[in-house]
């Protein structure tokens, strides 16, 4: 009984080792080397084989003599026609039997193959590109609390919130932030900001653009600055790893002090952002000038540059950045140069 329920064994595993060697589907390239695997679907002048010795492969179609299939699938031919059908292996190419009749054709002649109750290459391309045209709303909140007591007594917390939707055309961008720090009972930093930035691209790489944001310091007497910006944008640089744009426009800029002054202009608006992807992490950069109209030599210059780097799945980011603002004539009671060095925890969702 042993012995019979072995060999009964042995053979069903053997046949069904057969079965999948049979069902498989077969390719045979031009130099006469043949493999055997599972077409998952040939568009964009290349074949997708499922094979159980490499994985998927992918191989240039101009190197396929011919092709089989165990199993009806959908195939579209260079001259427009279509058919649902067993792909045979002939001389000159491939033959598709469908419930319609046979289509030949040569191998070069095959515009798309697709599994059944898959999106063909046309539909996915174009479920892409409404997917693109889609705006869609991302949020970021971050948080940075630094704190010691005893011999001295310090406190600083920064927090911040960024709303952007965005689609492959436009992004409208809403961002505010508070900064507040305390050391032995002297306030060392008070600032809210709030500011608002769209952007539309006509073409691959030129668009328009337009901003706004207001801001409050009391370290640096600043009771309220309204600066404002439109103009053109143009991609520098644009592919998956790097986005670089380049901004040109005008702007007008309202600063008011405690002390009573005022300064208010119209004047320049001329910027640079640049995002870089890594493997795991994105380096982020903004640099903007804004030279004032009535007088050339008061000018602005605001800097930040920052490292986010993910560190619990897709919703936490640790971002280290360092920010710079250049004031060419200082408000009353505060050095040229300012320089913040932070470091936030991000928590985003969409």
């Amino acid at each position: 009984m042993k012995k019979a329920s072995l060999h009964s064994l042995v053979t069903t595993l053997l046949t069904l080792a057969l079965a999948t060697i049979v069902r498989a589907d077969r390719i045979e390239l031009a130099d006469g080397s043949v493999i055997n695997g599972k077409l998952l679907s040939a568009e964009g002048g290349k074949l997708k084989v499922e094979t159980a010795f490499a994985g998927t492969i992918e191989i240039v179609q101009a190197e396929v003599k011919t092709f089989s299939t165990d199993e009806a699938v959908n195939v579209s031919l260079a001259g427009g026609s279509a058919a649902l059908g067993k792909v045979a292996a002939t001389e000159a190419g491939i033959k598709v039997a469908s419930a319609h009749g046979e289509i030949s054709a040569a191998t070069t002649g095959v515009d798309a193959v697709w599994r059944q109750g898959e999106d063909s290459p046309e539909t996915k391309k174009h479920k892409a590109e409404i997917e693109a045209k889609t705006r869609k709303w991302a949020y970021e909140a971050s948080v940075a609390i630094a704190g010691r007591t005893g011999a001295t007594e310090k406190f600083g917390a920064a927090f911040g919130f960024k709303a952007t939707l965005a689609s492959a055309q436009d992004k409208l961008i809403f961002a505010l932030a508070a900064d507040r720090a305390k050391d032995n009972g002297v306030t060392t930093a008070d600032r809210q900001f709030g500011g608002v930035d769209y952007s539309s691209f006509y073409s691959p790489d030129n668009g328009w653009y337009v901003r706004s944001s207001l801001e409050k310091d009391k370290i640096k007497n600043l009771d309220l600055r309204s600066s404002s910006g439109f103009g053109f944008g143009r991609k520098l640089i644009k592919n998956k790893q790097q986005d670089l744009e380049f901004r040109l426009g005008a702007g007008y800029r309202y600063d008011s002090y405690t002390n009573g002054t005022t300064f208010d202009s119209p004047g320049l608006d001329i910027g640079f952002l640049n995002t870089y992807n890594f493997a795991n992490a994105k380096l982020t950069d903004a640099v903007g000038y804004t030279p004032a109209f009535k007088d050339f030599t008061n000018y602005r210059i605001r800097h930040e540059s920052a490292f986010e780097l993910p560190i619990a799945a897709s919703l936490w980011k640790l971002k280290l950045g360092i920010a710079n603002e250049y004031f060419s004539v200082p408000p009353p009671g505060t050095e040229r140069l300012d320089t913040t060095y932070f470091t936030s925890l991000i928590l985003n969702w969409k």
